[in-house]
């Protein structure tokens, strides 16, 4: 009762203070819930008091008191509390289930209560409403039924409310609910975030090792090393680094998150991914005052973490070292279908010892494939020149060139990339929107023009600003791709292994380079000979064939 503001006298008076000796029919369990912290515990006691009165009028005792907190707008939030004080009647602890008003006892409808009612009903147990005189046992069970329906509803209005306020928060620049994530700290109630005096320097220090091209692993490692920890005093471990440097508030972005929800589409109180940044009409980011990196830097951090994860946020997976790795593929006839018929075995190609191996012979034994292997070096330097090769036999205009030419710059740009990308998703959605609001005016008459009139030059400037932003980011592209054969030939000696083995796959189709097996033992004609390329379609691809 401590939790309630509750003294020893107190409890004594009332009767809470000493064990319960009478049997389950004249013992009652009392549940308690307020909805959040700001509400005054006096009311919770003042509560508590009619209910023990009502108790005592009725020459019951009161076996045990459950008390909760939790929001009234949350239909989907489990109440532990709840359930156990209505297991406790289920068992056959007490008879009796009494909660001051029937609102502070269900919110899921009638459906819920009236199946909980039945299950008391079978035990020869009842559900008392202390303030509004309710008995299931004796004829209270409809206006129970209607009193959960009415709560159910108050409950999507509630929860309506308090998401269209978090949502206009956010739309001018407030970062939401919550505690800010290491390296932050908002002042209450400006919604607003700036560094940290005595948290900042780490979490910075972070962000540089991220942006250096360390994993998350190395990342956390290097700070415990250094004797850095977190919030809590805890050490640093992958997944706290990856959480913490892919929240857009480390950039000072308002997030946005995605709720999950079960097979029924009902919201669960769990949320997907980190969240995302959010735009306004025009695709333009909120901010929300000054972040440990910048939004560039994040987009970096994020594309970075993601091109190695592999969707396990949880622990860093190191980027492949090798850049044949997965694209060469075995070029051995074997038999697959054991018919007789022989096939390339096709199989990907791993790295070991410093040569590539067929990964099938190195799996499931000889017997299987009898095997590719081939010097690394040998074997990655021709491949470069390949590539080399085939892009200068591009025409500058080639859709081809201009492709592979976007994705590199796309690489070097994270952000631009997800702003263009962003522009885009808003000018089709302000689009559609237009289309409605045409359809709702002309078609079926659902407005008057001075209201369609001012919705419609509303949207228009929305649709122009998009247009604009869409304009923007097509002639930066088409800007930097002017000269796009100079700029692949010189993009393949800066990339990293990376870099190269992503250049090779946008130019590469499904078979990737299928290694053919060496004609003897020692054979010393050019490795180019023996390899076979699925350039995708182009002119270069013809005139190679």
């Amino acid at each position: 009762m401590a939790s309630l503001g509750l003294g020893v006298d107190e409890l004594g008076a009332m009767g809470l203070s000493e064990p319960c000796l009478a049997g389950p029919d004249e013992l009652v369990d009392v549940y308690l819930r307020r909805s959040n912290k700001g509400e005054d515990l006096a009311t919770l006691r003042g509560h508590l008091r009619e209910v023990v009165r009502w108790a005592r009028a009725g020459g019951l005792q009161i076996r045990h008191v459950w008390f909760e907190q939790l929001s009234a707008s949350k239909s989907h939030v489990r109440r532990r509390q709840f359930e156990r004080a209505v297991q406790a009647v289920m068992d056959g602890k007490a008879r009796t289930l009494a909660v001051w008003k029937a609102d502070r006892f269900d919110r899921r409808g009638m459906g819920a209560v009236g199946r909980l009612l039945d299950e008391f009903d079978r035990r020869g147990s009842r559900l008392v409403s202390v303030s509004e005189g309710l008995d299931s046992a004796n004829g209270g069970r409809l206006v129970f039924g209607i009193l959960s329906e009415r709560a159910r509803e108050e409950s999507l209005d509630i929860a309506k409310r308090v998401k269209m306020g978090h949502d206009s928060h956010k739309a001018e620049g407030r970062r939401g609910t919550g505690r800010p994530p290491f390296g932050l700290f908002s002042v209450p109630g400006s919604g607003k975030v700036e560094p940290h005096p005595a948290e900042y320097e780490t979490a910075r220090r972070l962000a540089d090792l991220l942006l250096d091209g360390k994993t998350t692993k190395a990342t956390a490692h290097q700070l415990n090393r250094e004797g850095r920890w977190t919030r809590s005093g805890a050490t640093w471990s992958p997944t706290a680094v990856s959480k913490l440097a892919q929240s857009p508030l480390f950039a000072a972005m308002v997030p946005v998150r995605r709720r999950r929800t079960d097979e029924h589409g009902a919201l669960l109180d769990s949320w997907a991914g980190f969240g995302e940044p959010l735009r306004d009409a025009a695709g333009e980011i909120v901010m929300c005052g000054v972040g440990v990196v910048d939004p560039a830097e994040w987009f970096r951090i994020k594309a970075m973490i993601g091109a190695r994860t592999d969707d396990r946020w949880s622990r860093g997976k190191p980027q492949t070292k090798h850049m044949g790795t997965g694209i060469y593929r075995c070029g051995r006839l074997r038999d697959k279908s054991g018919a007789g018929d022989l096939e390339r075995c096709g199989a990907p190609m791993t790295y070991r010892g410093g040569r590539y191996r067929c990964s099938v012979r190195d799996t499931r034994g000889s017997a299987v494939c009898t095997g590719v292997v081939t010097l690394a070096d040998r074997i990655d330097r021709e491949v470069g020149l390949a590539w080399t090769s085939y892009v200068s036999r591009l025409a500058a205009d080639d859709p081809e060139a201009s492709r592979i030419v976007g994705w590199w710059l796309a690489a070097g740009d994270p952000e631009g990339q997800a702003n263009g990308a962003a522009a885009q998703s808003a000018l089709a959605a302000a689009q559609q929107r237009m289309g409605k609001l045409e359809e709702d005016f002309y078609v079926y008459g659902k407005m008057d023009e001075q209201r369609f009139e001012e919705l419609h030059d509303g949207l228009r400037s929305v649709i122009e600003s998009a247009e604009t932003a869409v304009d923007a980011w097509s002639s930066t592209i088409a800007r930097d791709s002017r000269a796009p054969i100079e700029m692949l030939r010189t993009a393949w000696e800066a990339a990293n292994t990376l870099e190269r083995r992503m250049l090779l796959k946008t130019a590469l189709g499904a078979h990737g380079i299928v290694v053919v097996p060496a004609a003897r033992r020692g054979d010393r004609s050019p490795i180019l000979d023996r390899l076979v390329f699925d350039w995708l379609v182009g002119e270069a691809a013809e005139r190679e064939e």
